[in-house]
């Protein structure tokens, strides 16, 4: 499902308990709204993990105002961006803004860290949030890119759902990391505490220490972390070069991120990844930088230089040429 989906709106606000417009007709249907609430959760639409309390109640009284559920932003560095509502303008954010339901955080060369009681993700470089659902103690979230989540143990609640997958992941305490490309391919990873992932019809329990993946149309059982971060590099042969790109291309962990020159990179499923790295004039360092489903990191780097000076060729007379 898409990070920013149109038609979830009325599921949204029905799960949320702040719309239902069977209460329009008083106290009688609040039963009808409960009943709205299981088949949602029958459908498998709420969230995964023990079940939040679906909060029943008729409008307020006059005067008081409107209050809808929030996160909000912790901390910021670089360039981060809010946006609020499903077709709202991209603006940049600040510490202390509050996210409501459908609104939006996107990082680029950057970080932020949004939560509520209890609750903390810290969203990293090149990684997109909706907020889909809130309380003060528990959060649901639609994740791209790389988010690190902290929940304290019987304090806070998380659901996070990842594009692009059917995947969920539940937690009641821990610290735990979530990779998801956009693509289908997701990898969580567990430092303390458990995670419940669920994808395609099977759950796992993530476990400290280990990793789970989905991709290839499966959820992969739960396995130990590599002790050390994968990151395999092919560098062109030649280092000296007139052209204005160079082909770079290596193997990582499945799961993993890779950033070359800072910028993102496509990861296939089996960890393999290539792009075409543009070059400036003059010598320059080549960087590539792998980021583990668990968030540890790996650089490694290169020195390639590009000349665009050509060479003076002189043609000589071939023999049987006349002077």
């Amino acid at each position: 499902m898409s990070l920013w989906p149109a038609a979830d709106w009325n599921l949204r606000q029905a799960q949320s308990g702040s719309y239902s417009p069977l209460m329009k007709r008083g106290p009688s249907c609040a039963g009808h709204a409960l009943i709205c609430a299981a088949v949602l959760a029958a459908c498998g639409r709420a969230p995964a993990g023990p079940a939040v309390p679906v909060k029943v109640s008729g409008p307020l009284p006059p005067g008081e105002p409107q209050v809808r559920a929030t996160a909000v932003v912790i901390s910021r560095k670089g360039k981060v961006e809010l946006q609020r509502g499903l077709l709202g303008n991209w603006a940049d954010a600040q510490v202390g803004d509050r996210l409501a339901p459908s609104d939006a955080l996107r990082t680029h060369e950057g970080e932020a860290e949004v939560g509520v009681d209890g609750v903390k993700m810290r969203m990293h470089e090149a990684s997109a949030l909706r907020l889909k659902d809130a309380n003060p103690s528990w959060m649901r979230a639609q994740v791209r890119g790389s988010v690190e989540s902290e929940v304290e143990p019987g304090k806070g609640s998380l659901d996070v759902e990842m594009e692009g997958s059917d995947a969920r992941a539940h937690s009641q305490g821990g610290h735990f990391f979530v990779t998801a490309d956009g693509r289908g391919v997701v990898a969580v990873a567990a430092v303390t505490g458990s995670v419940n992932l669920t994808a395609h019809g099977k759950q796992v329990e993530v476990k400290p220490g280990t990793v789970s993946r989905v991709r290839g149309g499966g959820l992969e059982d739960a396995s130990p972390a590599l002790r050390r971060v994968l990151l395999a590099v092919r560098w062109p042969q030649e280092r000296a070069t007139s052209k204005d790109t160079v082909p770079v291309s290596g193997k990582v962990e499945a799961g993993s991120r890779v950033f070359i020159q800072g910028q993102p990179v496509p990861v296939e499923p089996g960890g393999s990844f290539r792009a075409d790295v543009p070059l400036r004039d003059g010598k320059q360092t080549v960087a590539v930088v792998a980021i583990d489903p668990m968030g540890r990191r790996k650089q490694v780097d290169t020195t390639i230089v590009r000349d665009q000076s050509k060479p003076t060729v002189r043609v000589k007379r071939k023999l049987w040429q006349s002077r």
